[in-house]
């Protein structure tokens, strides 16, 4: 008798291959990481989704728009909701509202969507917004925000220090209850997210005509140069692309240009992204880390750095696309 886990998925079963590209839906797909699964500490909260912890998975890269992704997912129900419940401690989510380290990102896209929404009040929507800093930064930038948050202990943070609405589901709900806004944001969110021109297309029907949406991800290639990089320097480094399935997908400039307008968007601009800044702790070691990476960012904003290694991370800037008015898109101004 084949073995059975707790929630009745035969053991067989419990991966489907992927056999397509998420993007452009090309077939030509080839292995460029293999990493193991680890959800020992899950082993008491979650026995099913432990019982992935030894299998391995392959990620691999569209030949023709150079999207990367896993050759398989697991079958597990609900699986990236069960793996993403974190039990994040109280204090931690409130230190993250406090936490200066992604400022540099959140003041870059606030600034850029500035220019280009100029109308008053402006609604913004920031899905995946976490303990809420970024709507914090926004509200006081001029903009009537809300959220979307799936994990409790987060979004009640977020909900709580800005005051503003966060909502604990999917953005494709909100999109059919027909709230509208003048901008989204998708900040270090649409790699956590399987097949993600899904997510997209969902972000565009949340937006008013000439809404613009701002994403902010990974460039995979660089990732990966520079993973394979600090591995040839120093031997004990091991090589981790968000191992896990924590991130599904691992954009290029190319690819997450061609995910946009698959999601309806036009008028699509791709960048290289401001790094993370941490501080804390030694002064001349977290200073030369900043030094660091604000160099890199500078050089990979020069004219064709966008294609190299020097570009850790994109963003990227769409307008919705002009839509027929009807009975199921005809949008709300509701908060």
């Amino acid at each position: 008798m084949p073995y059975t886990l707790t929630s009745g998925l035969p053991w067989e079963a419990r991966f489907a291959p992927l056999r397509s590209c998420w993007v452009c839906g090309g077939t030509g797909l080839r292995p460029f990481h293999r990493f193991r699964l680890d959800y020992d500490v899950y082993t008491q909260q979650d026995p099913d989704l432990a019982a992935y912890t030894g299998e391995t998975v392959r990620l691999v890269r569209c030949q023709a728009c150079e999207f990367g992704q896993p050759d398989r997912l697991p079958t597990l129900p609900r699986f990236f909701d069960r793996m993403y419940d974190q039990r994040w401690s109280a204090d931690w989510v409130e230190h993250e509202f406090e936490a200066t380290y992604k400022d540099l990102i959140f003041r870059s896209i606030l600034r850029q969507l500035d220019r280009r929404i100029a109308s008053r009040p402006r609604r913004l929507l920031d899905v995946g917004t976490h303990a809420g800093r970024f709507m914090h930064m926004a509200q006081r930038a001029g903009w009537v925000t809300e959220g979307v948050e799936l994990n409790p202990l987060a979004a009640a943070c977020a909900a709580r220090r800005t005051g503003a609405p966060v909502h604990q589901l999917n953005a494709a709900a909100l999109a059919a209850d027909r709230r509208r806004y003048a901008a989204t944001t998708l900040i270090d969110v649409l790699e956590h997210i399987p097949r993600p021109v899904h997510l997209l297309t969902a972000m565009s029907l949340l937006l008013e005509p000439g809404g613009w949406v701002a994403v902010k991800v990974p460039c995979g290639p660089a990732q990966e140069w520079k993973e394979r990089a600090l591995a040839a320097l120093s031997p004990g480094h091991a090589i981790s692309l968000a191992n896990n399935l924590v991130h599904v997908n691992h954009f290029s400039p190319r690819s997450l240009r061609l995910a946009l307008e698959a999601g309806g968007f036009v008028n699509v601009t791709v960048a290289t992204a401001p790094p993370e800044l941490p501080n804390g702790g030694s002064r001349v070691k977290y200073g030369l880390s900043r030094a660091l990476r604000l160099a890199v960012y500078g050089a990979g904003r020069l004219p064709g750095a966008l294609h190299t290694p020097l570009a850790l991370n994109l963003l990227a800037f769409a307008q919705v696309a002009d839509r027929p008015c009807t009975d199921s898109n005809r949008g709300s101004t509701r908060a």
